[in-house]
């Protein structure tokens, strides 16, 4: 592994010798590059106001192997038949619910709106498009081991252009950029497209449902002035495989004559860069939304419902043990092996991370360096706590507050990510710095594609400052 990945002969290696060499020069020369192929392709992401910034992209890719990427495809696939167990049951058990609370009004939405009929189709009747957020160590000779998965996020989930960006920057850039300074490398090569698993989702869920053609609509609010750019991108990108694609926003979906439109156009798939909570505050400030819930009641919606359910207690529900009786025995191993140990905050008993019963406030006081605190359903980074990063009265603080708010807090075990080494642009110099990891898996039946992150700081997220880093295969 080491001679692949990661050793002094590994292409990070004989890279990061390369990038040391550039002239002060080719540094600027290489900037310029990078700079104006980002905002070109659409490596941007809006600001607060409106503002559009390029996302910071690292220059040094991570690689992974096949070997490696089909264990990670297993992992994935078996996360996603837990979760639509799970959905499949939600209405059935009350402990789900608890561990998976909604609002009154939200849950009406689920029950209401969830199709009615038998499953059908590869993807089992309950279209994901997901991404999980993991930990990995991949260069170590027990990387199956390193794998802890801290999150699913299951709805308007980034990354999907963002990702293979940052590969086609990579190699068609700068490893060009820096053929003459390196030896030969091993062939390397790109991760399966994310925009075209995204497509074959929707080919194959449109045909298991039974539709003819595939009209799709890439749905946002386009009132918002901050988030991810990638909607405008993803439409052109499938408009350039022949598709009939559309970006267009969720009050602008209407019914007619039984069927869904957009303008004059039937529309077979709607691809939802949105949460259920959006549409609710939609339905209640007076708006039309017809057109999405007619979309979501004839299951024609990526993610569907089951998606709102990507709680951070999900974890709980799905490696706990109580709801094994819902999942295979092979799938709930691999959750107990890479979920990390996360539990819902109350004052309970429950299996502390090695195993006995403890009392969760009170461990929850004493364990504050190995452990995070999350809010159980917010994104982007906001509101977690790093125990080991609070002072031990912050930490007594926010527990309290958690107490007071059941549901609405999850605690998770703190697992260090992996560490790197970035040049990074400093005007006509590059200087080298160490960055934190965190690796992101979508996965559909035809394959997974990897989005890196990295940040300095030990939150990583883009909406956070955090840069994208490519993930290549060796």
């Amino acid at each position: 592994m080491d001679d692949i990945r990661g050793g002094k002969n590994g292409p990070q290696s004989v890279l990061l010798e390369a990038f040391a060499k550039l002239t002060s020069r080719e540094v600027s020369e290489l900037f310029s590059l990078v700079t104006e192929g980002a905002a070109r392709k659409g490596f941007t992401y809006q600001r607060h106001g409106g503002r559009i910034e390029t996302i910071q992209l690292m220059l040094l890719p991570t690689f992974f192997t096949d070997p490696q990427v089909a264990y990670l495809h297993g992992v994935s696939r078996a996360v996603k038949r837990g979760v639509e167990a799970v959905w499949k049951e939600y209405f059935n058990d009350s402990e789900i619910q608890r561990l998976l609370p909604l609002n009154p009004v939200e849950y009406g939405w689920l029950k209401g709106l969830k199709p009615v009929g038998p499953d059908g189709g590869p993807e089992g009747g309950v279209p994901l498009w997901y991404r999980l957020d993991a930990h990995a160590h991949m260069k170590e000779s027990d990387w199956k081991d390193g794998i802890s998965v801290f999150e699913i996020n299951a709805c308007a989930v980034g990354g999907i252009h963002y990702s293979p960006v940052a590969e086609s920057l990579f190699s068609g850039i700068i490893l060009p950029f820096l053929k003459p300074r390196l030896p030969k490398l091993p062939p390397i090569r790109k991760n399966p497209d994310l925009r075209d698993l995204l497509f074959g989702l929707m080919e194959h869920h449109a045909a298991a449902i039974g539709r003819k053609t595939l009209t799709v609509v890439f749905s946002e609010d386009t009132t918002l002035e901050e988030g991810i750019t990638e909607g405008p991108y993803i439409v052109e990108y499938l408009r350039s495989k022949g598709v009939a694609a559309h970006l267009a926003d969720p009050r602008d979906l209407y019914v007619k004559e039984d069927d869904l439109f957009y303008r004059d156009d039937p529309v077979d798939m709607v691809y939802r860069n949105f949460e259920l909570g959006d549409m609710i505050e939609m339905e209640e400030n007076g708006d039309n939304i017809e057109g999405v819930k007619f979309a979501f009641s004839n299951n024609r919606v990526i993610s569907s419902l089951a998606g709102d359910l990507d709680h951070k207690s999900m974890w709980e529900v799905l490696a706990c043990g109580r709801f094994d009786k819902y999942f295979s025995k092979e799938d709930a191993a691999v959750f107990k092996k890479h979920l990390l140990w996360t539990r819902t905050v109350a004052e309970r008993r429950t299996e502390g991370p090695l195993g006995p019963v403890v009392d969760l406030a009170g461990f929850m006081a004493k364990n504050r360096e190995t452990l995070v605190l999350k809010p159980n359903r917010l994104f982007g980074g906001t509101g977690v706590t790093i125990g080991r990063n609070a002072s031990a009265g912050d930490w007594e603080r926010l527990i309290d507050e958690a107490l007071k708010e059941e549901g609405h807090w999850v605690v998770q075990s703190f697992n260090a990510p992996e560490r790197a080494v970035f040049p990074l642009f400093e005007g006509d110099r590059l200087v080298f710095e160490d960055h934190n990891i965190v690796y992101g898996f979508s996965s559909t039946s035809e394959g997974t594609g990897v989005l890196g992150r990295v940040s300095k700081e030990d939150v990583v997220n883009v909406a956070q400052q955090g840069g994208m880093m490519p993930v290549m295969r060796v």
